[in-house]
């Protein structure tokens, strides 16, 4: 896969269905690109194209791990779940093929909300975390194959995500709640795995999970409870020192939503806290029964939520950074100027408002140093670094294309033969869509860095600083010799 040494200005061949169009992410295991899938007829669709660090490649354990997050993927079918389409490999180095996603992480949702003083809206919070459990519950009891004449009874394949966090709930522009990145997944179907050995992120683990004891599905349930927490009540509930946040998730030490905020609604108090029982028979047992409370909440509070309402509120959040709103989401009541007390997307709900004393940052991603993570955990720091989620590229960012070959098949060229580096593209402007977000990203401060091309070598740079110096030095001489001569 060669490329020429002008600017890149095209899709790059990528397999015999696919053509990468930019880098969007990178992270401990994958690299992560946006690409179009092109079929007969004109046929043409944005998918996500997720790859294998070829570095890992040679690893039969982290292939394994990786075909792991496929084959879960594959077998689930939810409109709140992120679809995947394929898994191949190119150049001997696996690759998952995936739903392209227009939206933002709900993290990412919540600080744009604070901003702009219009925080996440409290029934869309209990809709949107509605929406996560009605897939969780989904995909927490999806079974293998069954007869014939019993589809559904086949054996459990005991799905458990082990990453619910922020991150990896992706809002669509659309008012869609997406979970995704089932890279840390586990299954009943999945080669046999060290306990305890696979982190999620710190700040959002289960009691059991913090503790490195065995998970099931109810360890999702208490993390998707945090989240529930923190997008209702506004601050974030576990924060600080490695060590100190694992001996509070693993005494479940949490106050209730009330001493952080009066008025905070009994009923959902009652429901976030049965979801962080510190023991997971206390807990929910499902997630469906998660979700069909929070629906029986808004119902009961006579709150109204929806996609359609959510997508109102996110081009509300548009408007306030300077962008505009998008003509057939605004309703005819706002068009007709009536009656504007009924009209729910032009009022601020009881949701989280920022106190004048608090700082815009309390909503801020805290991320504990790796090494401090990895030490409170009892995990190896290369370990926890593997597993981080995918870190999307920012503007500037620069990335090697073509592709990277696995390193036991790497030509001897050099790269400046092998790649060209691509500027990642800003992303779309508020008044065009909402953060373009991706299948399998997040915004993890502490992942590995994206594969660059980075500072020059020393000697290189060295060379360079000298340059200027030379030239001086030597017309310098010239210019001496010429005066001798005239002299003489």
């Amino acid at each position: 896969m060669n490329l020429p040494s002008a600017a890149f200005d095209g899709p790059v061949p990528f397999g015999q269905r696919y053509g990468l169009l930019r880098p969007l992410a990178t992270g401990g295991m994958a690299e992560i690109y946006l690409a179009r899938q092109n079929a007969m007829a004109g046929f043409e669709k944005d998918i996500v194209i997720k790859r294998l660090k070829p570095e890992l490649a040679a690893d039969p354990r982290i292939v394994e791990m990786f075909l792991d997050e496929a084959r879960i993927g594959a077998q689930l079918n939810h409109p709140n779940i992120v679809h995947v389409y394929d898994v191949d490999e190119e150049g001997g180095v696996p690759y998952i093929a995936m739903e392209y996603i227009v939206g933002e992480e709900l993290n990412e949702l919540c600080r744009r909300g604070l901003a702009h003083e219009r925080f996440l809206p409290l029934p869309h919070a209990v809709e949107l975390i509605r929406q996560a459990a009605a897939g969780m519950g989904y995909f927490h009891a999806k079974r293998g194959p069954g007869p014939a004449d019993h589809p559904h009874a086949g054996p459990p394949l005991a799905i458990v995500h082990c990453d619910i966090s922020p991150t990896n709930l992706l809002v669509t522009e659309d008012g869609f709640l997406k979970i995704i990145d089932f890279g840390i997944a586990r299954a009943a179907d999945q080669r046999a795995r060290e306990e305890g050995t696979i982190p999620g992120k710190l700040s959002y683990m289960s009691p059991e999970q913090a503790g490195r004891g065995v998970v099931d599905h109810r360890s999702d349930i208490f993390s998707l409870g945090v989240v529930l927490y923190e997008i209702t009540v506004g601050k974030r509930l576990f924060k600080g020192p490695a060590q100190e946040v694992v001996r509070r998730l693993i005494a479940a030490e949490i106050e209730p939503p009330t001493f952080a905020k009066r008025d905070f609604p009994g009923a959902l108090e009652g429901i976030i806290m049965r979801a962080l029982e510190r023991h997971p028979e206390n807990r929910y047992q499902s997630a469906y029964d998660l979700a069909d409370d929070l629906e029986g909440f808004l119902r009961d509070a006579r709150l109204t939520s929806g996609p359609v309402r959510i997508a109102r509120y996110l081009d509300e959040l548009a408007e306030a950074a300077g962008g505009f709103r998008r003509p057939e989401l605004i309703s005819e009541r706002e068009q007709a100027r009536a009656d504007e007390e009924l009209d729910f997307d032009d009022q601020m709900f009881d949701g989280y408002r920022a106190a004048d004393e608090e700082p815009p940052s309390d909503w801020d991603e805290f991320q504990q140093p790796d090494a401090e993570v990895a030490a409170a955990l009892g995990l190896e720091l290369e370990q926890l670094r593997l597993m981080r989620t995918p870190v999307p590229h920012r503007d500037g960012d620069v990335i090697r294309l073509p592709l990277q070959a696995p390193v036991e098949a790497s030509p001897t060229a050099s790269a400046s033969e092998e790649s060209v580096p691509i500027i990642v593209a800003p992303p779309l402007a508020p008044e065009v869509a909402p953060a373009t977000s991706l299948a399998s990203s997040s915004s993890s401060a502490t992942a590995p860095p994206p594969t660059t091309l980075g500072p020059a070598p020393p000697a290189a740079a060295a060379r360079a600083q000298f340059l200027p110096w030379l030239i001086l030095g030597t017309c310098a001489g010239i210019a001496i010799g010429i005066l001798v001569s005239l002299l003489l």
